[in-house]
């Protein structure tokens, strides 16, 4: 999966659980960021949707290596 051209793989998408909790006002009062039923679920950044990480679009662009937790 990690070669796949789909959101999850793309620096455009964000789902980190602290990342949604601030990004939607109020999630953490339904459930939480870090629930389950999300999977890796998030938000692209290109298009400012919520998506899920097997969509995928023209814009896709492959996240850089990580190194000590962080992308380049």
């Amino acid at each position: 999966m990690a070669d796949q051209v789909c959101c999850l793989n793309c620096r455009h998408f964000r789902n980190a659980p602290a990342y949604l909790e601030s990004a939607f006002n109020g999630l953490s009062t339904l459930g939480s960021g870090y629930g389950s039923v999300r999977k890796d679920d998030g938000v692209c950044l290109e298009h400012d949707l919520y998506l899920s990480a097997m969509a995928s679009c023209e814009r896709f662009a492959a996240r850089g290596k990580q190194t000590n937790g962080v992308l380049d």
